[in-house]
């Protein structure tokens, strides 16, 4: 360069080929990763595990890395030697970062002496993959307190703070802690609460290996439910949906009562979306009125099914049925429903297959290898009176048999009401009232029913009317539908039958028209 030129030029020139010269260097260092990773590139990940993790189980480690393991038949004996199953292939840089995904994961869940290894079995188009786990001791929850429920009763304040997902004791998990203040914000909003907020704070002693954690609650004032803005109705009436709704004006506001109007929306089978929230555009933290929106997106309001079958119990065997929502407004469903079992075997559909392919329907005394058929009208009201209310209205006849044990033909009606409370406690209280006969051998008169005289026979025999009232309750008390850990579930059935209701009876008092396996007893 000749002396000559301006030095400020001459430094710019140098910094230029300085900076091109870099650039050179990094682009071939990212072409030279490629070239590392060629001999990884096609290994077939035939297994992949891990030995020492007792925190987590398998499952939950494998959804934090990156690197999966074959399909079951690509790994497996005679099916991997047949090239079946989906092969996954090694990623040699995604399995360097598996192993600070592990790491993290342990210490985000308190393990911070935590050490991950690998152990990693090569051929020339194989590998196995091992990671070897050494937790160490968690930092545990040595205090955990919470302030702010001063202003709530002792009750309210017992159920804000039962079973949260992090307890003193507990290994110090990050990801815990936060459930736990997402947990108590949603137990607040449900106790009319929606402006609460919530401070946190915790100091981990690595020495000690103890955890102290402090929240602190915002309860915000208690607020009410105001006025419901519907979106997105076009062909149900937005008087429907208010009927429909949970959360009415003027009730203290609940976060669960949102859900449960978002849940009983779909239960009505009229909406294939809806969505039930706080209308943000009206409300702001702090306000006591709580307005609600809800959008809707209306469903097709006619279907159409269809099905067939085939058992060995009941040969060939069909259904079919056409359901009208919303029929003629209100929200009411009307359903046609119909089945039959037992084709080609029985008459009107005699086609003498008992002879072939349905052998264990031959010919009885009692006729039970006729065609078996149900036909029933329904009408379904929601909102019967409350929004946690479902009036069934139904009409129907059918005839249901066992081969050599029993034949029933009747018709008659039901009418039924299903409330489910806002603690999923559904209870069910159904009326029947059928006309109907039996037909039956003489010992299964006298097994069933005690009845073995010829006169008691007779009289069961004859065509009566039976009319039942029955009762239903089902009393969930886990605290956890998918996965409990404590609590029961229980479930309470009662019916009763009686001249006073409708029955009929046979001079001896005994019913003329009993019940039979599959039905309500």
């Amino acid at each position: 360069m000749p002396p000559s030129f301006p030095l400020i030029q001459r430094l710019a020139i140098l910094g230029v080929i300085g900076v091109a010269g870099s650039v050179g260097v990094r682009e071939g260092a990212a072409q030279a990763r490629p070239s590392e990773s060629q001999s990884a590139a096609g290994l077939v990940i035939r297994g992949l595990g891990f030995k020492g993790n007792r925190a987590y189980t398998d499952e939950v480690l494998v959804t934090t890395i990156a690197t999966t393991a074959s399909s079951a038949f690509a790994r497996w004996g005679i099916f991997r030697w047949m090239g079946l199953g989906e092969k996954r292939q090694l990623d040699e840089l995604d399995f360097r970062r598996d192993v600070l995904r592990l790491t993290a994961y342990y210490r985000e869940g308190g393990y911070l002496d935590v050490r991950v290894d690998t152990l990693v079995k090569r051929t020339a188009k194989d590998v196995w993959i091992t990671f070897r786990i050494t937790e160490g001791k968690p930092v545990l929850v040595d205090s955990f307190r919470i302030q702010g429920f001063e202003a709530f009763a002792p009750h309210t304040r017992e159920a804000l703070l039962q079973d949260l997902p992090l307890e003193v004791g507990d290994p110090f998990d990050r990801r815990a802690m936060l459930a736990t203040a997402d947990t108590l914000l949603a137990r607040l909003r449900d106790v009319g609460r929606p402006s609460a907020g919530l401070f946190r704070s915790f100091t981990v002693d690595r020495v000690r290996r103890r955890a102290v954690i402090g929240f602190e609650i915002v309860p915000g004032p208690a607020a009410v439910v105001g006025t419901a803005n519907i979106h997105g109705v076009i062909e149900v009436d937005s008087g429907v949906v208010r009927r429909l709704l949970v959360a009415q004006p003027g009730q203290p506001f609940s976060q669960r009562d949102l859900y449960e109007s978002q849940r009983i929306l779909y239960q009505t089978e009229l909406f294939r979306f809806a969505a039930v929230g706080i209308d943000t555009l009206r409300w702001s933290p702090g306000d006591t009125i709580v307005p609600i929106d809800v959008n809707v997106s209306e469903a097709k309001f006619r279907r159409v099914r269809a099905g067939v079958g085939y058992g060995t119990n009941d040969c060939f065997r069909g259904g079919a049925g056409w359901t009208a929502r919303n029929w003629f407004g209100g929200g009411r469903q009307l359903d046609l429903s119909a089945r039959a079992s037992k084709i080609g075997v029985g008459a009107p559909a005699d086609w003498g297959l008992e002879r072939g392919i349905c052998p264990e329907l031959r010919r009885d005394s009692i006729g039970s290898d006729l065609l078996n058929y149900n036909t029933t009208l329904s009408l379904r009201h929601p909102g019967f009176f409350s929004p946690f209310n479902t009036q069934t209205t139904a009409l129907f006849g059918e005839r249901r048999s066992e081969w050599r044990v029993y034949r029933r033909e009747e018709v008659g009606g039901s009418f039924a009401v299903r409330r489910e409370t806002p603690k999923r406690i559904p209870i069910t209280a159904t009326y029947r009232l059928a006309w109907g006969q039996t037909t039956a051998p003489a010992i299964t008169f006298c097994a069933y029913f005690n009845a073995c005289t010829g006169a008691d026979i007779d009289a069961l025999r004859s065509r009566g009317r039976l009319a039942t009232l029955s009762a239903f309750v089902r009393v969930p008390r886990a605290n956890d539908p998918l996965d409990p850990t404590r609590g029961h579930n229980y479930s309470f059935e009662a019916v009763w039958s009686s001249r006073f209701l409708g029955s009929i009876t046979s001079p001896n008092s005994r019913e003329c028209s009993p019940t039979w396996p599959g039905t309500i007893r």
